[in-house]
């Protein structure tokens, strides 16, 4: 069940005027009654300095927690930043939502750009089990080119994981990186990922290719500036691919 807009415009005014418009984004994409947990992964690496000091991490933030409150009646997201190494820092509901991202972050120090710890770390909190991998085949290995499979154990989740996953840069480790991508695409978790800068970053289309996974779990966009783009149209980025792989997990037994 969603957070009605009625109960947003009594507890979270603020953020009313987003949630309508991801309203009708969720409502185009034909994902009605579809319910998710969502979470956020930002890259917090010295070169993002300058997107956290102007706040637009801040309002990303934002429009990611109203994507999250038509998926999920608990009004809140789970925040997570990634540099040298990954952490959760907690919560941002839309009773606390306002200067969250300073809040959350204070006192942490920017550091490089590690992907694999993130992927890692957030199949961890959600507390989905390893894969299976395969002893030689991923990623130059071997010759073979094998995916890792289901762990005997797995059972179909209640619920998927969306993780909007912003950066603004290629990772310090890209084998890494490849590696722990593939080796969580057995989790029903749904890897949308967002890239700032005038460039697209070539390294997050060759994540969104790579064919060594269970399921096809990856998504990328480039938006280059998120306040630069109109909030629906973000919104439909932010949503693409994510019904197929919807369908996709249900299909091959990882949600109910």
């Amino acid at each position: 069940m969603v957070l009605s807009l009625e109960k947003i415009g009594l507890e979270a005014p603020g953020l009313l005027s987003l949630a309508k418009t991801a309203s009708a984004a969720v409502n185009l994409s034909g994902l009605n009654g579809q319910k998710a947990k969502v979470a956020v992964a930002l890259d917090f690496s010295g070169s993002m300095s300058a997107a956290y000091k102007s706040g637009s991490m801040q309002r990303l933030v934002e429009k990611t927690l109203a994507l999250a409150t038509q998926f999920d009646d608990d009004g809140a997201i789970d925040f997570f930043v990634f540099d040298s190494s990954a952490a959760y820092l907690g919560e941002i509901s839309i009773a606390d939502f306002p200067g969250s991202v300073d809040r959350l972050t204070k006192g942490r120090r920017m550091g490089s750009t590690n992907y694999a710890d993130a992927f890692l770390s957030i199949r961890e909190h959600f507390g989905f089990a390893p894969p299976v991998m395969p002893k030689k085949g991923l990623f130059g290995l071997g010759k073979a080119k094998i995916s890792p499979t289901l762990p005997a154990t797995a059972a179909p989740s209640e619920m998927p994981v969306y993780v909007l996953f912003l950066t603004d840069g290629a990772p310090d480790s890209k084998n890494a990186a490849l590696q722990a991508l593939a080796e969580v695409s057995t989790a029903p978790i749904f890897w949308k990922f967002l890239s700032i800068g005038r460039e697209p970053i070539a390294f997050l289309e060759q994540l969104d290719t790579i064919t060594q996974r269970f399921v096809d779990n990856a998504n990328y966009e480039p938006v280059g500036d998120v306040d630069g783009i109109n909030d629906a149209l973000l919104f439909e980025k932010m949503l693409k691919e994510f019904p197929d792989w919807l369908s996709e997990v249900r299909n091959r037994g990882l949600i109910q």
